[in-house]
């Protein structure tokens, strides 16, 4: 289903005359600070997510408290993700530390992002006088531990604001029918492997289909679980400051016993593959991600086929969310006076990464709101359950209360019972204990020396940093001012990434490329003196051309979008001398009309390929297909990368939608969802199309495709000890997001990219495209279509491939790369101008909408049935064309009588998942 946007902005203001200040700010920001302000300014610096909760009118309420202060919001998302001491690069570690508390005065953190070392390094100010001397604030009305888990060193490091609840849970049906006894708070290490052995299941070939036990979803669950079974900290509580100590008897045997179990592959834990809590019978993970995975606002969700157990020793887990002062500022009082402000708030407390608000009052007001059914939370989410209550497709996500009723009286007592965040020092290093063992082939005494030695200096390497550093926080961002006759173009980038520190230099990830298109367009261009170039989360087209001149998206929106929003580019394009539509990629152009119209700029491509390991395939003798493969080379090499049943699979997609299979049941000769129309059609029984489904179902059978269920949930497929022969990938941002299942090297391997297999019926590609749009309300179209134009002919903007054939040689875009993908481009150029390509949708959900994913539910159930129950393939896929083609009709059907268009798609959204709930009982909403 289509993810909802969050708005992420960050401002990057530039023109000629500011280029070199804002390239420079970190090193005149001492100056800046001291020049003449109206106001007193107070930076804070929380996750971009956040944007549109951290209101101007709640910042307002402290200026009103605090008159001449003006509080300015800037976007940081290490500020709540972190580097935890884990990391190897301890000076990157604290550098990056460094630049946050440089970047505002007040900083949001979480407990896993705030280290030891940061504290020790000395970038962040001591709270514990000025909460000592405040009667504003009171420490009894925070939940004990919560309160106490930025208190280390005899010093108090942030206020919390919110937490969630780690806990053990799991599900009762799955250990009655392994005819285990449920987990409880005295379980030991032991009795985890146990049932984590006997709770996985497996493919016919050996290998792991559902491991038994999780410790993802986020956070920091695994360090918590093993903390627990060592039954002590990692820390040496004596001193001051604290020093790593990892002299526990318990921790060689628990390590041990963890070690064999990633490499058993009966856990899926940190450095693992990914699996979804639902799937597993077996979890340790924050309450929070149960009410991230869907409640609809306003409405009691309290079904749940899980219970819960406290972690060993009778105690819970804390993630922690707080506000921390920079020691850099200039204001220690007035920042101390937001960070208290801020930990007050419940629109913040209630927030996407909690489960409640460390505040008792606040906790308590919003039982109170949610029992009267109205909890307050923006936005919405729906689970859709399969059979027997399993999770099914999510959509949305909001936070609240709402936590189920088998879930809700342990998470309550965890509250209490739970270990504060500061008893966790060091215990990150526990992650590091394991990949050295990984290196070391086990030997977890040896580990435990190694990387203790290196926690040690750690430590010193920050304690050594304290005092050495002249700390300040950057003045904010001065608007640019336009020179006479000049106009200023404000422009949207939603290609999935959030603000950097301070909103400034450093947003996107090759923001220096950024910054010299803009300052190029800027030298050159008659009319334009200012570019506001803002990077934004939100992709809803309609409502970012309300606000800017021009929207780059990282998908094509054209198929569902506004067209009264945009301007028809067509007229702009004729005069434009650069742009020649035959250099277009394959079919791109039509992708990007209506109505004989062209809305959007091509401006780069990302395919969706297939990965392969070079060594791998030469230590089988597998041919590289460097000038592409058929179905049958495809089963060729598959077959001579497996010789044996023990060997690991070959081909391990990492595609939660599924669609590797659409494309490979293609590219074999079937047509189960054919997405050449709109709607798509469906033909789920066609003779053809059956035994093409067989054919690459029986390969997984076989042990060579890594299969996991897809009818139910979207999952990644959980990963074997070594990278892949042969994997799934797209020339686009998600290409960076890599997982390294357990016991892999972090060794880099050479790898390759090919277009999936080629069949004799069809050929088959799945790409998106990166588009430029203007606004319909553009003060200045031809100055927005110039800069977008710009922006088309350097595709080393973007991390995919050029959307003009005569750039794809082109040395910059090579260099952006980091490998020549010349032949590649060519190949996927000629392939996508064939008239018998298939184009299939992206996962990004550009093209296909939530229509076309929903009317693979049910043909994704009846695969599952025929690889894990051995169903008859030709009744599941009747059944399932059955179910499928009712909800086609009644989607069909859908009428929405409303002029808004944000109210029409919401009301448009709900009656299909009506129309799937009626077709299907057991696809219940929770």
């Amino acid at each position: 289903m289509k993810e909802k946007g969050w708005i992420a902005r960050t401002f990057l203001l530039v023109s000629i005359a500011a280029l070199a200040t804002a390239l420079f700010a970190p090193f005149t920001a001492v100056n800046g600070r001291a020049l003449a302000q109206e106001a007193t300014p107070l930076l804070v610096s929380v996750p971009s997510i956040w944007e549109n909760t951290l209101t101007p009118e709640l910042l307002a309420e402290f200026e009103a408290e605090n008159p001449g202060v003006k509080v300015h919001v800037v976007y940081n998302e290490q500020a709540f993700f972190g580097f935890g001491p884990g990391a190897s690069d301890i000076d990157g570690r604290l550098d990056s530390t460094e630049e946050s508390v440089s970047a505002a005065d007040v900083v949001y953190v979480s407990s896993s992002s705030m280290t030891v070392e940061d504290t020790q390094a000395g970038y962040y100010r001591d709270l514990a006088p000025l909460v000592s001397s405040d009667a504003a604030i009171d420490p009894s009305d925070f939940y004990p531990a919560v309160w106490q888990s930025f208190q280390w060193d005899n010093g108090m490091w942030a206020l919390p604001l919110s937490t969630d609840v780690i806990l053990v849970t799991y599900n009762p049906a799955a250990f009655d029918a392994a005819g285990l006894a449920y987990p409880n708070e005295r379980w030991t290490v032991d009795d985890f492997a146990n049932a984590a052995r006997t709770l996985t299941t497996y493919n016919p070939d050996g290998s792991v289909l559902t491991p038994g036990m999780s410790t993802l979803s986020g956070g920091n669950n695994q360090e918590y679980l093993l903390r627990a079974l060592i039954g002590g900290g990692l820390y040496d509580a004596s001193a001051s400051p604290s020093a790593p100590s990892f002299a526990n008897a318990n921790l060689e045997y628990v390590l041990q016993t963890w070690y064999e179990l990633r490499n058993e592959g009966v856990i899926a834990a940190q450095g693992g593959g990914l699996a979804l809590a639902e799937d597993v019978p077996l979890t340790v993970s924050g309450v929070n991600g149960y009410v991230q995975r869907g409640f609809r606002p306003g409405e009691e969700q309290t079904t749940s086929t899980r219970e819960a157990s406290l972690l060993p020793g009778g105690v819970a887990g804390l993630s922690v969310q707080g506000f921390a002062v920079s020691a850099g500022t200039a204001y220690p009082e007035l920042a101390y006076a937001l960070a208290r402000f801020l930990t007050s708030r419940a629109e913040l407390a209630s927030n996407f990464f909690s489960a409640s608000p460390a505040r008792i009052s606040l906790a308590q007001d919003a039982s109170a709101s949610n029992n009267a059914g109205t909890n307050g939370q923006q936005g919405g989410a729906v689970i859709i359950s399969g059979p027997g209550g399993g999770q099914g497709v999510v959509v949305g996500g909001s936070m609240g209360s709402l936590i189920p009723d088998t879930i809700r009286p342990v998470f309550e007592q965890g509250l209490y019972a739970a270990l504060p965040a500061s008893a966790m020092r060091y215990s990150t290093y526990l992650s590091t204990i394991l990949s050295e063992m990984d290196s070391n082939g086990g030997d977890a005494r040896s580990a435990l020396q190694t990387v203790e030695a290196q926690a040690v200096s750690d430590t010193q390497t920050a304690q050594a940093r304290k005092g050495t550093r002249s700390l300040f926080v950057a003045a904010p961002p001065v608007e640019p001012t336009l020179a006479a006759g000049k106009v200023a173009l404000n422009c949207a980038l939603s290609l999935g990434f959030g603000g950097g520190p301070g909103g400034r230099s450093g947003d996107m990830p090759n923001q220096d490329l950024w910054d010299q298109v803009v300052a190029d367009f800027l030298a050159s261009d008659p009319d334009v003196g200012l570019v506001n170039l803002e990077s934004v989360m939100d992709s809803d087209l309609a409502t970012l051309a309300q606000e800017y001149d021009c929207i780059i998206l990282n998908a094509n929106a054209v198929a569902d979008a506004d067209l009264s929003a945009i301007l028809n580019l067509d007229p702009l394009i004729d005069t434009d001398m650069t742009f020649d539509r035959n250099d277009v990629i394959g079919n791109t152009m039509a992708q990007l009309q209506r109505d004989n119209k062209t809305w959007a700029l091509p401006l780069s491509i990302q395919p969706s390929m297939l990965e392969y390991d070079v060594t791998r395939f030469a230590q089988a003798g597998v041919p590289e297909p460097l000038n592409g493969w058929t179905t049958e080379q495809f089963i060729d090499a598959l077959k001579m990368l497996k010789p044996y049943d023990s060997d690991p699979v070959p081909f391990q997609p990492n595609d939660p939608s599924g669609s590797y299979l659409m494309m490979l049941i293609a590219a074999f000769g079937g047509l189960p969802v054919d997405y050449r129309t709109t709607p798509p059609t469906i033909n789920f029984t066609d003779p053809a199309t059956v035994d093409a489904i067989r054919q690459v179902l029986d390969l997984a059978k076989a042990g060579y495709i890594d299969y996991s269920p897809l009818g139910q949930t979207f999952a990644f497929q959980i990963g074997g000890g070594e990278s892949p022969a042969i994997t799934t990938t797209a020339l686009s941002q998600l290409r960076r997001m890599r997982f390294q299942p357990p016991g892999a090297s972090d060794t880099q391997t050479e790898t390759a990219m090919v277009a999936y297999p080629q069949g004799s019926a069809y050929n088959v590609a799945a790409y998106e495209i990166t588009t430029g749009y203007i606004s319909a309300s553009a003060q200045n179209p031809d100055a927005a279509y110039r800069f977008l134009s710009l922006v088309a002919r350097n595709p080393q903007l973007f991390s995919g491939m050029p959307a003009r054939a005569s750039l794809v040689s082109d040395p910059d875009v090579i260099a952006a790369q980091g490998q020549d993908m010349t032949a590649a481009y060519q190949q996927l150029d000629a392939l996508l101008r064939d008239p018998n390509t298939l184009i299939f949708p992206t996962f990004s959900l550009g093209r296909g909408g939530t229509t076309s994913l929903a009317s693979s539910i049910w043909l994704n159930q009846a695969m599952d049935s025929y690889i894990e129950d051995e169903a008859n393939l030709e009744t599941a896929l009747a059944d399932a064309q059955m179910t499928t083609q009712a909800y086609m009709d009644c989607v069909a059907a859908i009428n929405v009588d409303t002029t808004d268009a944000m109210q029409a798609r919401g009301e448009q959204f709900e009656q299909m998942m009506n129309c799937m709930t009626t077709v299907d009982p057991d696809l219940t909403m929770q």
